[in-house]
This record gives C-alpha cells, structure tokens and sequence, in this order.
C-alpha cells in the first residue's frame, strides 16, 4: 500500500508519510552561482540627496530583529512565542564631503528643516511668506521623509536585488575634524544616519 502523497512506484525513490523524495531532484545542495557577494557590489539612490548619492563610500544593509513574546507558566521556564515586534538598525551612509561641503550641508538643511533648530520660522511646517528666508509654504508630512534603494549587483555589476527604505529621515550627521598639520590632502569622509519605517527587498529576476 502506498503512502498518501508518497512512492507510487511510478518513479523512482521512496518517501515515506511527511518525507520529501530528494532522489527526484538532480542535486539539490547544489547553488545556483558559486559566486560570492562582495561588499563593493552596490548602489545608492536618494532623491533627495543628489549629491551625497553621488559621493557615497559605504552603506549597509541594516539588520532586523524580531523580538519575542513570553508566556508565563508555573515553572521556571517561560515558554516564547512570535509576536514581538521589529526592531530595523539604522540605516548608515558615508560619503566623501565635496569642496564646497554641498553634500553635508544637503544632510544639514534637511535635518533643519523637519525640526525646530533654533527658529520655527526655519522649518518647513512653518508657513513662510514669499520673500523671507525659505520662501515655502508649510510642509505636507511626505515633505519630512524620503525613500531611498540600496542595489546590490552581481559580480558582473548587474542589479539583482533592490532594498527599497521607506520613510526615512536623518537623525545624526557626523562633524568634520579639520587639521592644518596635515601634510596629504586626505578627503574627508562625513557619515549620516538615517531612520526609517522598513525596508523591502525585491529580486529582479530578469538579470543574468
């Protein structure tokens, strides 16, 4: 008799109740690419921030954790169940300051902007008349936030995957350490980071 969904003898392999038949896959340990990520295979699209995308040295994936929810019983162990909730590590960009600093000041005036600095009248939930300093109306909530992608190419430099960052917003801009002993014009690299809502990630199959 043969198992439900099991060996029926019309191919070959046995699979007994809850087994799957390997025999019928060619190799099924075997990867699709032998080849190996390597940390220099990306790229960085913020619409907002032309410049810095322009200049960006680094940027990571952020990790994710899931917490856990413990129920409690009358022995010493409590038992953990799924329902926590998600933790997203911040998202962390470096990038060559240019000459004229644009590209740090494009981080600055964003964070000026989304939060009283020293002014209300500076930021962009403020309703500025024509002529004055900024020169907007009152800034709509999506004013606040931008959406970036983190692509991640092949060894080719060919898209495969594409991060899309929701909702995100700078929190921290590192400062700048000048130094007149300095005898090599070494760039300066300044750091942002960035917190979000979440981040997907979507495979572009159509990629060799």
């Amino acid at each position: 008799m043969a198992y439900e969904g099991g060996y029926t003898g019309e191919k070959a392999g046995y699979t007994g109740p809850g087994i799957p038949d390997v025999t019928r896959v060619s190799d099924p340990r075997q990867p699709d690419t032998n080849n190996y990520l390597s940390s220099n295979y990306f790229k960085l699209e913020i619409t907002r921030l032309p410049l810095v995308t322009y200049h960006c040295q680094s940027a990571n994936l952020p990790s994710l954790t899931l917490t856990h929810v413990e129920q409690g019983n009358p022995t010493g162990t409590a038992v953990k169940w799924v329902g926590g909730r998600y933790v997203w590590e911040d998202f962390t960009v470096s990038f060559v300051v240019d000459e004229d600093m644009k590209n740090w000041i494009e981080v600055f005036e964003w964070m000026e902007d989304i939060a009283v600095m020293t002014d209300v009248r500076n930021t962009m939930n403020y309703n500025i008349s024509p002529g004055s300093k900024k020169g907007h109306n009152a800034g709509q909530m999506n004013d606040y936030f931008s959406n970036a992608q983190l692509i991640i190419t092949n060894s080719s430099y060919k898209p495969k995957l594409t991060v899309s960052i929701t909702d995100m917003f700078p929190t921290a801009l590192s400062g700048i350490q000048f130094n007149s002993t300095n005898t090599d014009n070494e760039p300066v690299i300044a750091t942002a980071t960035f917190a979000y809502t979440y981040y997907t990630i979507n495979r572009l199959t159509n990629n060799a």
